[in-house]
Parts: C-alpha cells; structure tokens; sequence
C-alpha cells in the first residue's frame, strides 16, 4: 500500500466519522431544543392557568359572596346558614366555585402551587367555616360526593404548600425583601 492510498484510507474514515458526529449533534441539538420547548409551553400554560383563575374569581360577586363565607362564626348551624338567604346563595356560590377549581387542580389544568399562592388562605378558610354544613348537606343527601372536590382541594393545599405565606404569615411579611 502506498502513502498515497493510506492516506485516501484516513481520509474517507475521517469524512465519515465526522459526519456521523455532526449527525449526533444535529440529533441532541434538537432534543434539547425539544425539551425547553416543552418546559417553555408548561410554563406559559400554567401562567395562562393562573390568569384564567384569576378573572374568573375575582368577580364583585365571588368578593361579596367570599366576605360572607368569612363572616361564619365558628359552631353557626346549617341550618342558620340556610335561614338567611344571602349568606345561604354566598355559600353555595362561594362551594361551586372552589368545587371546580379543586377538580380543575386534580386534572391538573391548574396547578396546585398557583392556587395555593392566589387563593390557599381563602381555600383554608372557606373550608374551616363550611366543612360542617358540607358534612350536614352529605348527611341529608346520603352522598359524600356534595363538594368532593372543595374538601380536596383545602386538603391537598395543606398537605403540599411550598407557599412561603399562610394563614398566619402574609404576602407582605413572606416576601419583603422580594426584587423586580
């Protein structure tokens, strides 16, 4: 073999392992490009999540209905709840719409963290202040299925808050030395 045919020999193996280099970088260029894509568009979904969560509550009517709701008095009755008209549609209003957030969190078109930071404390207190006339409402239906779904999320927001705020602790206080 001539120096000339070695040669020719190393250069074809060098063409063709430098091709298949730039093929193996083509590949993992686009799979990383496909996973930040796809970090990118959770991120944006759950941003869009969170905005839509937010205009649909926060109505004149959710405030009004959710100043009430914070109003129960620890030990009032159902059926005190359901003497006064008002506060009887505020409760009902005030269950619906933390029943479909809450199922909306379980099939996970809104994540829990966002509710948990735009509304954990008013999940908290709203179940703290109706858990016993949704107990009562289950009781007189003979069903656990009345506000399955509100009862899961006060639930599931105690037991995997990251929230750095809660119940005693405030936006104002946890984030005080937050920057833009």
């Amino acid at each position: 073999m001539t120096s000339n045919e070695a040669f020719e020999q190393i250069a074809a193996v060098d063409l063709s392992t430098i091709a298949n280099i730039a093929t193996a970088l083509t590949v993992l260029t686009a799979v990383v490009f496909g996973l930040i894509e796809m970090r990118r568009a959770r991120q944006e979904r759950e941003e869009r999540a969170a905005f839509v969560a937010v205009q649909a509550i926060l109505t004149p009517a959710w405030m009004q209905s959710m100043t009430l709701v914070q109003a129960i008095s620890e030990g009032t009755t159902a059926s005190q709840i359901e003497a006064d008209p008002r506060l009887f549609q505020a409760v009902q209003s005030i269950a619906c719409i933390l029943e479909s957030l809450g199922y909306a969190v379980f099939a996970r078109m809104v994540p829990l963290n966002v509710v948990d930071e735009l509304l954990g404390g008013t999940v908290r207190i709203a179940w703290r202040n109706l858990h016993g006339y949704v107990e009562y409402e289950r009781e007189r239906a003979g069903s656990k299925k009345n506000w399955e779904w509100f009862q899961w999320l006060a639930e599931q927001i105690d037991r995997h808050s990251k929230a750095r705020t809660s119940l005693a602790l405030g936006a104002h206080e946890a984030y005080r030395d937050w920057r833009p």
